[in-house]
């Protein structure tokens, strides 16, 4: 496997992300960076971060509890490349593949169902909104970075062409 940063967040089910995010900000002084509202893509979640994080998020209260998940970054696109290959290699079925903007990312299950997303966090920072797109993890780097832009731009965030 790739060299893994470590578990970077995790999504965990909610049943009242109201009430998830007063408590999360009141108690433990963590900031939404974004929330999604139920006719998303993949439902409503609210994205959490601690003070001074150094990640997009910290933590992600999903309403579908299908949708929680925890969370391995990489240090690089050509990491987070190699690890979708080597996931692959071992006959493990692939989910889905996304292009957050902030992140790429690919998806897979364990042995017992848990949802493990590995990424690579972009350049990309402060998008507002939740979104994904699906996208084709075996395209060259180059074509990789210029998704994430064009899907940044089209959110109103910038991306430096050079950085990641």
């Amino acid at each position: 496997m790739p060299n893994m940063i470590g578990v970077r967040h995790v999504g965990l089910a909610a049943k009242n992300l109201a009430a998830l995010k007063v408590f999360y900000q009141d108690v433990l002084g963590m900031t939404v960076v974004r929330e999604t509202t139920a006719d998303a893509s993949f439902g409503a979640t609210l994205f959490l971060v601690h003070p001074n994080g150094e990640e997009d998020h910290d933590l992600v209260f999903v309403a579908d509890p299908k949708a929680a998940h925890t969370a391995f970054e990489v240090p690089s696109l050509a990491e987070l490349k190699t690890a979708y290959r080597e996931v692959k290699a071992r006959g493990v079925p692939i989910k889905m593949t996304l292009n957050h903007a902030v992140q790429l990312s690919f998806y897979f299950e364990d042995p017992e169902g848990h949802l493990i997303e590995i990424y690579w966090l972009t350049p990309v920072r402060n998008l507002s909104v939740g979104l994904a797109d699906p996208i084709d993890l075996d395209l060259p780097e180059e074509e990789l970075r210029r998704e994430v832009e064009r899907t940044a731009r089209r959110f109103g965030a910038a991306a430096p062409a050079s950085a990641g």
